[in-house]
């Protein structure tokens, strides 16, 4: 199935909710908790609207030569399970999208590559959270043998076939829905 991606369209009549106020309800290493209140268009209030506030993210779509795709699994604990997912993590502060997701990649696979492109760059959660998702596909790649984990992370890493994968994403083996649409769209773009 191939899907055209389509410019975003504008619609001039939507007004924004105005923020008339703010608080700081949570803060830590990876994120900030806002309660805000707003006044909606038709004058009524929402309050309080939860914010995530987040740093942007990096995830890395990387290809062998038989098109086969770096996996890695992972505990999550949002749902207390083990997932296949696409190697990624936070872009530390200063840090260009790019060299985020090639230490990333290495960091958790043990993995370089000699080409990188950049797909694209959606929101995580417009809804609730702040940042974006900076989807890169990998290719060309050398095995350094060398990982460098996070002090909380486990993780193992391993090639899936293309169709393979694809049966994981609807049987629920590849479960993480950003992972879904950002491994999607890059093997449409690639012409996988």
């Amino acid at each position: 199935m191939k899907f055209k991606c389509r410019p975003v369209i504008r619609i001039s009549a939507m007004e924004r909710w105005k923020r008339i106020g703010r608080n700081l309800v949570h803060e830590n290493r990876w994120f900030k908790l806002w309660a805000n209140d707003y006044e909606v268009p038709e004058g009524k209030t929402v309050s309080p609207y939860y914010v995530i506030e987040e740093v942007d993210w990096v995830h890395v779509v990387a290809l062998n030569e038989k098109e086969e795709v770096l996996t890695v699994r992972q505990f999550r604990p949002g749902r207390e399970i083990v997932c296949l997912e696409l190697p990624g993590g936070a872009i530390d502060a200063g840090e260009d999208p790019l060299l985020a997701a090639q230490r990333e990649l290495e960091e958790e696979t043990g993995y370089t590559a000699k080409n990188w492109e950049l797909i694209f760059s959606p929101f995580a959660n417009p809804a609730r959270q702040t940042n974006r998702i900076h989807c890169f596909c990998a290719t060309d790649l050398e095995n350094t043998g060398v990982t460098h984990f996070d002090e909380n992370e486990a993780i193992e890493s391993e090639f899936v076939a293309i169709p393979e994968l694809k049966l994981k994403c609807l049987n629920g083996e590849f479960p993480q829905s950003m992972h879904i649409g950002l491994l999607l769209m890059t093997l449409d773009k690639k012409g996988l």
